[in-house]
């Protein structure tokens, strides 16, 4: 492995790199940055963890010219991923004094911009492009470069119109698309608004992180925030990050926890802003030792020193179980991701074999983590049956109060219904879907 005094760069640049301590680049940077110095269009795709952000900013920085004004706007889907990228711009940008960089997120992360301090780079949102865009504080057709950031999620929020809206005004753009995973819906989407001179795709077929390793736990169908915190005594994580699909289970997980007296933050899409901004400090100045988040979470967290991953369930698009695990087995560590099995459908679980991710087997039970020769399986009805039991469970828990009040029973059997009427529609939706599927092979069949 070579080092960046090897690529075509200033000597501020390289020297402010070493006060970093960014001596050696990696492979996606080797391979990225001197493309990037050249202004060739790229998608990139590479293994969370791998130095997607500095492979694009070290080289766009320090092309930067001071009398310009804005020449390149790095777009990042939600405000989060858009101030870790800033604090990694800004901690470059210090070995040029001429050049400025901006934030431009919304809420409390709004400047208001004039002809006078225009930066030179600016991180923002598509949201607040547009409103900057309508309130003239920017001049879109003098910018160069346009960085999609976790390009995958700017597409999939629906972004990609008002991508497409900037890009449009630029005339010959240099467009340079990041991201850990392009599902292959996305691709020619993607591939028809950038017009790439390079696909750099490392190992295509190796998705999952290397340095991380994962494990299937078996919880025996026990109520989940009870078994993340026996999980947590027995693990003893340094810092543990636990995922969930849903954000009222990230709650329910969040307030068993705070109830038993763990410290732990909290992270999802519902937190008021000002809510968000406090715990993403605090977070980052270590004050918890575990996290329950959602998958906003997911993608660009940069927490170097995450021990463990522990999802509790799989997220409805697979490729965001590898976004999870990518939070650990950062920068050369090694991680551990756990998934807790419980009622996911087998058909989920042999998805991940295509990612090359390989599990070993545990055992929660009883207050004792064991690990295990196979995996334990389990028919459809019993993972129908009590995945029903449980939902019961759980509405006659947010239904009861500690007084008996008038109608309180009545109460707790409109939640049960209501509960097993969907329990109905769902299997009446999966018997329909299992048909059609028959039908549609059959067709084929006789097609060909």
């Amino acid at each position: 492995m070579g080092s960046f005094k090897s690529f075509a760069l200033s000597s501020p640049m390289v020297e402010v790199l070493t006060k970093l301590h960014y001596i050696s680049p990696t492979p996606i940077q080797e391979e990225v940055i001197p493309k990037v110095l050249k202004g060739e269009n790229m998608i990139v795709k590479a293994e969370t963890g791998s130095g997607k952000t500095h492979a694009f900013l070290i080289p766009l920085i320090d092309k930067l010219a001071e009398d310009q004004g804005l020449q390149v706007i790095v777009l990042a889907p939600t405000r989060e991923l858009a101030r870790q990228t800033y604090n990694f711009a800004r901690a470059i940008i210090v070995a040029f004094p001429k050049l400025k960089v901006t934030l431009a997120t919304g809420g409390r992360e709004i400047e208001i911009l004039t002809a006078s301090n225009v930066p030179h780079l600016l991180i923002t949102t598509p949201g607040r492009l547009m409103k900057l865009s309508e309130d003239s504080q920017i001049n879109i057709h003098r910018v160069q470069t346009i960085v999609l950031d976790e390009a995958d999620m700017l597409v999939d929020a629906g972004f990609l119109p008002i991508i497409d809206q900037y890009i449009t005004k630029i005339e010959k753009p240099h467009i340079l698309a990041f991201s850990a995973t392009f599902p292959k819906a996305l691709e020619p989407l993607i591939k028809k608004f950038i017009n790439p001179d390079f696909i750099i795709d490392q190992d295509p077929g190796l998705i999952a992180p290397l340095r991380v390793k994962h494990h299937l736990v078996d919880i025996g169908f026990k109520p989940i925030p009870e078994m993340v915190a026996s999980f947590i005594d027995l693990r003893r994580p340094y810092l543990m990050l636990v995922f969930a699909s849903r954000v009222a289970t990230v709650k329910e997980i969040y307030d068993h926890l705070m109830h038993q007296g763990y410290n732990v933050g909290t992270l999802h899409g519902e937190l008021p802003m000002r809510m968000r901004a406090s715990m993403i400090r605090r977070i980052r100045e270590n004050k918890f030792a575990v996290i329950v988040c959602s998958d906003m979470a997911a993608r660009g967290l940069d927490l170097p020193d995450v021990s463990d991953v522990l999802s509790v369930d799989l997220p409805p698009q697979i490729e965001f179980y590898m976004h999870r695990a990518g939070r650990t087995g950062r920068y050369k560590n090694a991680g551990d991701s756990f998934l807790f099995y419980a009622r996911e459908p087998e058909s989920s679980l042999e998805k991940l074999a295509a990612y090359h991710v390989k599990f070993d087997f545990w055992m929660l039970r009883n207050g004792e983590l064991t690990i295990q020769n196979e995996r334990p399986r389990r028919d459809k009805g019993q993972i129908e049956d009590v995945s029903l039991n449980r939902d019961i469970q759980k509405a006659i828990r947010q239904t009861r109060t500690t007084t008996v009040k008038p109608g309180y029973k009545k109460k707790v059997k409109i939640a049960v219904d209501k509960v097993k009427r969907r329990h109905k529609r769902l299997a009446i939706k999966g018997k329909v879907r299992a048909q059609l599927d028959r039908r549609f092979k059959a067709i084929d069949k006789q097609e060909n």
